[in-house]
């Protein structure tokens, strides 16, 4: 990757809920660096529609009260409006221990992604699981990596030669304004 190249992303719907549900959280950081230009975000008909599902959920609304329609909605647009939408996603990948996580792997293989940026444990393991699935992931897909929004935000603040702690003070004072 040259120096002026910017890193390709994938977010999964864990990071993208917490991304709405709380501004100050690493996972809004995260979307930060997506719409202030540090990073590109790549999303699809599949993420969008199972973003939109999730937010939209009783039982999500319930646990995170700020989830209201007109911050969903809003949400929502900023997502499309910031993302690069990736028409046809070919499935080059599945993966039996989660079927709802092939979406991701395979948007990220098809954009040549840097990072599949998750929490989730199964996605997570794909980097350093002994699996037949988790082998194949790291042949296939070479050198995309799986990482926690932490570590994105550490990658983007090393680059940039600052702290993680300026990175998020830095995102905390644009979203403020």
């Amino acid at each position: 990757m040259t120096t002026q190249e910017k890193l390709r992303v994938v977010y999964d719907c864990n990071v993208l809920l917490v991304a709405a549900a709380k501004e100050k959280s690493t996972s809004a950081a995260c979307l930060w660096l997506a719409r202030s230009g540090y990073v590109r975000l790549f999303l699809s008909k599949d993420v969008l529609e199972e973003v939109t599902d999730v937010l939209n959920r009783p039982k999500i609304r319930a646990a995170f009260e700020t989830l209201t329609d007109e911050l969903v909605n809003s949400f929502l647009e900023q997502l499309r409006e910031v993302g690069e939408f990736v028409r046809v996603v070919p499935k080059r990948f599945t993966y039996s221990r989660d079927k709802d996580d092939e979406q991701y792997v395979n948007l990220a293989g098809a954009v040549d992604a840097h990072y599949l940026v998750s929490r989730d444990k199964d996605l997570l393991s794909l980097n350093t699981g002994y699996s037949d699935e988790c082998k194949q992931f790291r042949q296939r897909f070479r050198p995309l990596k799986v990482i926690e929004p932490l570590d994105l935000l550490r990658q983007i603040a090393q680059a940039r030669n600052i702290t993680v702690a300026e990175l998020r003070a830095e995102h905390e004072r644009e979203t403020k304004s």
